[in-house]
């Protein structure tokens, strides 16, 4: 999908992307079955297969909509410090969910089964 673009381009798509992750996260909390869980779960993982190898790489520490903008803040930031700015807390924010999820594997069990 995101095939040739350069970095800049691809963020506005990336960003829909997110956008359509986070309502589908919203949905899966809501979902009235199991059955229906399992239909949005399996079009989360369709949808986030369409991230570029870094984003997916970035999923499986912070799987979800929050996480992949937290990425996508740092990851502008390391590609052009000058021209992005991002506070310490922001960063500090991206580091502790990072490391957690080390320690928490379960957490993103559900999004990359074996």
């Amino acid at each position: 999908m995101f095939g040739s673009m350069s970095d800049s381009e691809k963020i506005p798509e990336i960003l829909k992307l997110i956008d359509i992750l986070d309502g589908l996260e919203a949905l899966i909390e809501v979902a009235p079955t199991e059955d229906v869980e399992d239909i949005l779960e399996e079009a989360w993982l369709q949808v986030s297969d369409t991230f570029p190898e870094d984003f997916k790489a970035a999923t499986q520490h912070d799987a979800g909509a929050e996480g992949l903008r937290r990425y996508l803040k740092v990851k502008a930031f390391f590609e052009n410090p000058s021209e992005r700015s991002i506070s310490a807390s922001e960063l500090e924010e991206y580091y502790r969910s990072y490391t957690a999820s080390e320690e928490d594997e379960e957490s993103t069990d559900f999004f990359f089964p074996d």
